[in-house]
């Protein structure tokens, strides 16, 4: 991808000094950092907690570390990417630049404030957190729409991430309503459907369809696949919007959500059809970002099913309770940490190149700001990882279950020193070892992606 997305971020010209416009292009990279970080903290704490989560999935540790992955690391690396390519995509400046950069700041602070108060579990810090992370998605909010409601029509990426921002939304405000009822007690119904309520309108409404959006999008620039994208694909995200829509709704009045859970698991699996039609017939080798987004979808798979069988299993008895926890679990680091890892590898390096490219800083490569020699064992690690605490979890033992975070902590924190390392790039002048050697070959023009 060529600068030019850069000089859609913000409105106009300002002068015409090549680092004018660094501050507001750097933002993505300020999430993505940030992202990588709450990732870290998430994984080496994981370990830790799998005893808690094996005996009950609703305890506060446990509700610190999912909002770390949920809001620090997913969330966060969503909101770099939409900040970088849906002005690029629908060829419209950010309306309220200077409330992007105050976003980002509300957005850790209120994250880092969640986690902490969830910890000591005093609750007034806790929606007093949620407040500021809720203020934040509305200002990110306001720039995201602005630029996707125009474009509505233009593609399946922009209706999908319009749509998800709109869940997005009413996650953050639903989960700071139940920030609130811990202190003042005026919500109704049950509280796990209203836990599960929150927890669907966030994974699913805001995460999955996310990634089901992007990912029509990226995939096939990939792969170049020789079949054009099914137009199946846009009522698989209209499908799956409203059958999201449906489940958290009916979680929320008590009622049955036997039809909706169905619904779900139906438009996930429409996905699952549609990238594999698409692997099938294409004409790019498979590289390490295919493998995690195919090893993602094969954790996806698991992990409807798991969530199907809730509908006939409560989730407040023995088994139940292992059932949901590994649901989540393999949800958030089977299905969705593989896929963002592996659009990282092509995404991050890219944006760098982007971002020194516009400063006038020495050029440097994708090539030269990736490591490819990890990525193998960065691949194993997660998904054998996955594979023991999602065993662990639903036997119960939770020596197994420890072991698989362990594992999965190890290559995740190759993965998150590798991506810092890409990623400090975009903050400083310098060049790595490889760069200096004479007979390095550099682009011809602009960095592309």
């Amino acid at each position: 991808m060529s600068r030019e997305p850069t000089r859609h971020l913000a409105k106009g010209g300002r002068g015409t000094d090549k680092t004018s416009h660094l501050p507001l292009a750097r933002l993505p990279i300020h999430f993505f950092t940030a992202a990588v970080t709450f990732f870290g903290l998430g994984v080496v704490i994981t370990p830790w907690v799998v005893s808690d989560l094996v005996d009950f999935f609703y305890h506060p540790w446990l509700l610190a570390v999912t909002h770390t992955f949920t809001l620090g690391w997913i969330t966060a690396t969503i909101m770099g990417v939409m900040y970088r390519y849906v002005p690029a995509l629908s060829k419209t400046p950010l309306r309220f630049p200077r409330l992007a950069t105050a976003q980002f700041a509300l957005f850790v602070i209120g994250v880092a404030g969640m986690v902490a108060h969830f910890v000591i579990g005093i609750w007034p810090g806790l929606w007093s957190a949620a407040a500021v992370v809720v203020l934040s998605i509305f200002f990110f909010a306001a720039n995201m729409i602005p630029c996707l409601a125009p474009v509505w029509s233009r593609g399946v990426a922009e209706r999908g991430m319009l749509l998800s921002i709109l869940f997005l939304l009413a996650a953050a405000v639903l989960g700071l309503l139940l920030g609130l009822d811990k202190t003042f007690n005026f919500l109704g119904g049950n509280l796990i459907t209203n836990l599960a309520s929150h927890a669907h309108l966030a994974a699913l409404g805001w995460v999955s369809l996310t990634i089901c959006a992007v990912s029509y999008r990226l995939i096939p620039a990939f792969l170049l696949p020789e079949v054009q994208l099914p137009r199946g694909a846009m009522w698989q995200l209209y499908g799956l919007a409203v059958a999201v829509a449906g489940l958290a709704v009916a979680l929320l009045r008590g009622g049955e959500a036997s039809f909706w859970g169905v619904a779900v698991v139906c438009g996930l699996l429409s996905y699952v059809a549609v990238l594999v039609h698409l692997v099938r017939n294409r004409r790019m080798p498979i590289d390490w970002t295919v493998r995690h987004a195919m090893a993602g979808v094969a954790w996806l798979v698991v992990s409807a099913g798991l969530g199907l069988s809730l509908i006939v299993i409560d989730p407040r008895d023995v088994l139940g309770n292992r059932v949901a926890g590994t649901y989540g679990t393999l949800g958030l680091l089977g299905w969705v940490t593989n896929f963002i890892v592996g659009m990282s590898y092509r995404l991050f390096p890219g944006f760098v190149v982007g971002i020194r490219t516009g400063a006038g800083w020495p050029p440097l490569t994708i090539a030269e700001l990736s490591l490819p020699r990890y990525r193998p064992f960065v691949f194993f690690a997660l998904n054998i990882g996955d594979f023991l605490l999602a065993s662990g979890l639903l036997t119960a033992q939770v020596a197994l279950a420890r072991l698989g975070a362990t594992v999965f902590a190890i290559g995740s924190g190759v993965y998150g020193g590798v991506m810092l390392w890409t990623l400090s790039y975009a903050y400083r002048r310098s060049v790595p070892t490889a760069a200096h050697n004479p007979l390095r070959v550099l682009p011809g023009g602009p960095a592309n992606l």
